[in-house]
């Protein structure tokens, strides 16, 4: 097995509804740690328009939401040419849609087709890689308890799905020490996407999170009062 000196994970984005400073963070992040490997915690995009769930009538249509996130994808593609990402329960929706209408997942296109994405970009139900010579294992959302989910794998875990976590835990047994990491997400919060979480709490937190040689590293992305990235790591 492989094993990665830096891995930059980036957590939810919710295309078409991420931060309009996401990208340039994600490449300022890519420039700083220079990773050999950079993986998805899914839920790249949002498919609001499609949800099991209500949707606002004020966005956009599943098609016209489709086109913007094409829009967008296409310049993470350029800036990040090869990533492995584990399916989600918001990245999965158009095959959950067509599964909940009684179409077989073999009659409906690929991810890459559906995203016109490169090659180089993956999915994966979840994942195992190497860092530090250690497993760590890679997921979009089990129990919301991450230390739990951690020792029940017996190894380091990191997830997303969760966005107004972005924390890091450990724990340590006779063979060594272990963490599980909550990776945030990096939403436009203040979309009407997200107006079932505006009379919540606690708010979500924006990041992402590098590996280096085994040992996490939360990165957050500050804002300004105006809700703009100051452009600082």
């Amino acid at each position: 097995m492989k094993n990665y000196d830096t891995i930059l994970i980036f957590p939810d984005l919710h295309l078409p509804f991420h931060h309009k400073h996401a990208f340039k963070f994600l490449a300022a992040v890519k420039a700083k740690f220079k990773p050999d490997k950079v993986i998805s915690l899914g839920d790249e995009i949002d498919g609001h328009a499609i949800s099991m769930h209500s949707h606002s009538p004020d966005l956009a249509s599943p098609n016209s939401e489709l086109e913007m996130v094409l829009s967008a994808i296409k310049v993470l593609y350029k800036i990040f040419p090869e990533v492995d990402l584990v399916e989600s329960n918001h990245g999965s929706l158009y095959y959950r849609r067509a599964a909940a209408n009684g179409l077989p997942k073999r009659v409906i296109k690929s991810y890459n087709e559906i995203l016109e994405a490169p090659k180089g970009w993956k999915w994966y139900p979840d994942l195992v890689v190497y860092s530090g010579e250690k497993p760590i294992y890679f997921c979009h959302g089990q129990s919301s308890d991450v230390l739990r989910n951690s020792k029940n794998r017996s190894m380091s875990y990191i997830r997303g799905h969760h966005h107004s976590k972005f924390e890091i835990r450990y724990w340590a047994n006779s063979l060594g020490l272990y963490w599980g990491v909550t990776s945030g997400c990096l939403i436009d919060y203040r979309s009407l996407a997200f107006e079932y979480g505006r009379t919540m709490l606690d708010k979500p937190i924006l990041g992402c999170t590098v590996i280096k040689k085994g040992i996490p590293q939360l990165v957050p992305m500050l804002l300004d009062n105006k809700g703009n990235w100051v452009g600082e790591l």
